[in-house]
């Protein structure tokens, strides 16, 4: 045998291994930094979108309310705390069904192409985030919108011939009062959303479903 072609072939089981190795290596590296990226990602990405979204839109509603609903009448104030009050309600409700549902129902639904299943997979697979959205954020500014109704209510009822004390009470009152409300229609209503979500859910999805419809369709007219 000749002898370059031994040290040739030597050289080659040398190498072998070294190369199979280096690809493994890089594999390893990849999934340690997407690791790292991943639980940055679960923990703190979405809640510092909603800190800065959520600051942003209290400013934003803070000032508007300010501007209008302080010198707003009180048929309008007692009308605005009233949808103000079905809002909160109502967004509490999707964020509880959100969080309750299963996905196994809606992909049942969707094998049978059922309106608005695959958007409520979607919901449900997102249910940290629809919480947030509904229940907190929507929360809160509906609280802000709630206070600036009831500081122009309290403004109406309290009158110059009244001491600062009472005033002060008056105040107090309204503002207790509309906190009472909603924090009761949310519980009264939070075991309906339990017991019921995967219908509060698909109603979701079918609203979302004609949104979508909308979207394809005007991307269908800008390719033809």
């Amino acid at each position: 045998m000749d002898p370059d072609n031994l040290i040739e072939n030597n050289e080659e089981t040398v190498l072998e291994p070294e190369q199979s190795q280096t690809p493994e290596k890089n594999i390893k590296k990849e999934k340690k930094t997407k690791q790292k990226q991943s639980k940055f990602a679960i923990w703190w990405k979405w809640p510092l979108i909603v800190l800065f979204v959520s600051l942003f839109l209290s400013f934003a509603f803070g000032v508007i309310s300010e501007l209008t609903l302080s010198r707003a009448n009180l048929i309008i104030s007692i009308a605005v705390i009233v949808i103000l009050l079905i809002i909160s309600i109502i967004g509490d409700m999707i964020g509880v069904a959100a969080t309750a549902a299963s996905l196994e129902p809606f992909r049942a639904m969707a094998s049978r192409k059922i309106r608005g299943a695959n958007e409520a997979i979607i919901l449900v697979k997102n249910a940290n985030k629809v919480a947030s959205i509904f229940a907190d954020i929507l929360g809160d500014i509906c609280g802000i919108l709630a206070g600036a109704a009831g500081a122009s209510i309290s403004l109406m009822l309290i009158t110059s011939a009244m001491s600062n004390i009472v005033g002060i009470l008056i105040a107090s009152l309204v503002s207790a009062v509309i906190a009472s409300l909603i924090i009761f229609g949310k519980a009264a209503f939070k075991k309906y959303s339990i017991v019921h979500c995967e219908k509060i859910i698909l109603i979701c999805g079918k609203i979302m479903s004609i949104f979508h419809k909308q979207n394809t369709n005007s991307k269908k007219n800008k390719k033809k």
